[in-house]
């Protein structure tokens, strides 16, 4: 049952990753077509997206049991986060 879990929010994390990188796609597209530099924020920031999806997969792949998802998603009692978090829209 944990690895049919583990698949559906390892999946949930490619689909969160995507949708924060759409926004910036075109930056890739005109760069492909007209050779414009991609600005270093929109760089660093979809680097930044990839990365922490691929170690919130395997944070998620690290969870024994449900439990160990439980806490891996809830928030400690200083307000931080168990979990490694997405990084700040350059445009926010």
């Amino acid at each position: 049952v944990i690895l049919g879990v583990k698949s559906v929010l390892k999946a949930q994390e490619k689909v969160t990753a995507g949708t924060l990188l759409a926004p910036y796609d075109w930056y890739v597209v005109r760069k492909a077509e007209k050779s414009t530099a991609i600005p270093t924020a929109i760089t660093t920031y979809r680097d930044g997206v990839r990365t922490a999806c691929d170690t919130r997969e395997k944070e998620i792949d690290a969870c024994s049991d449900t439990a160990a998802l439980v806490t891996l998603y809830s928030i400690k009692e200083d307000g931080t986060a168990n979990m490694t978090q997405y990084p700040a829209d350059p445009n926010d």
